[in-house]
């Protein structure tokens, strides 16, 4: 049935998007193989702090580069995706290791298959793993984000290339107010939505509210979906600098070929 699914997928991406949409499986492609060597590199004991790094530029890289191509948008949006993910990996690092939320859960320990099938002896940080599932939940939404700001602000420079870095910046922040608000509410239906079970089998256990709200298994989803609103948040600003830098340069570029 998976495989029934993919290739549905991969049928309706290619007819709909045509040679982009073969791209983008290709993308795909690619950054399900970087993260899958990831896993093999963590399982392998590679320190996972600087897997974070390596894996998650790599997938930035893929994404932007390889399906948009080099020009200055994916540029600018590749540099404004590694600050803010370098920005926020020490909150994330911080909230992790002082909440506890890392390693299994108390619903997930208390599953007879982990109690009798599986071994939970490891040898890996839970801690470090639990810092590359959160960077890793919100990367994708920040690398949207900081494209789609970068694309709109470019846009508007090339059809009016006399505008001043102040009504760019003014343009790029009404890009962002127009699209923050469906990313963040994408976050909120794409973490709680796959949690309603959950919840159903907490609401039939009668648990109170105080222990749900407690509750690792509470935290480590809500977590996630804030980390990544955060970083979407602060991905607005950062991108319009950068965008505004490669507009900076191109406009100092034309000057020297005029002169």
């Amino acid at each position: 049935m998976i495989i029934f699914l993919a290739l549905i997928l991969i049928f309706l991406v290619i007819l709909i998007g045509g040679e982009r949409g073969a791209m983008s499986i290709m993308t795909l492609v690619g950054n399900i193989v970087i993260l899958f060597f990831s896993i093999m590199l963590m399982s392998a004991g590679f320190p996972v702090l600087l897997l974070i790094l390596v894996a998650g530029a790599g997938v930035c890289y893929i994404s932007l580069f390889y399906q948009n191509g080099n020009n200055p948008k994916t540029r600018a949006a590749f540099l404004a995706t590694l600050l803010v993910m370098l920005f926020l990996f020490i909150p994330i690092y911080i909230i992790t290791w002082r909440s506890g939320s890392y390693g299994l859960n108390e619903l997930q320990i208390s599953e007879d298959d982990f109690m009798y099938y599986y071994s939970t002896d490891l040898h890996i940080n839970m801690l470090h793993v639990g810092i590359f599932v959160t960077v890793f939940s919100t990367l994708g939404a920040v690398i949207d984000t900081a494209l789609s700001v970068t694309s709109s602000v470019y846009e508007v420079w090339t059809h009016k290339n006399s505008l001043t870095a102040k009504e760019l910046t003014a343009s790029g922040y009404q890009v962002g107010k127009e699209i923050i608000g469906t990313t963040v509410n994408t976050l909120l239906f794409a973490y709680l939505g796959g949690t309603i079970l959950l919840f159903s089998y907490i609401q039939t256990q009668q648990y109170t509210l105080e222990i749900i709200l407690n509750s690792q298994f509470l935290f480590q989803d809500v977590a996630v979906m804030l980390s990544g609103a955060v970083a979407c948040l602060i991905t607005v600003p950062v991108s319009i600098r950068c965008i505004i830098r490669q507009i900076h340069h191109i406009g100092s570029e034309k000057k020297s070929e005029v002169i």
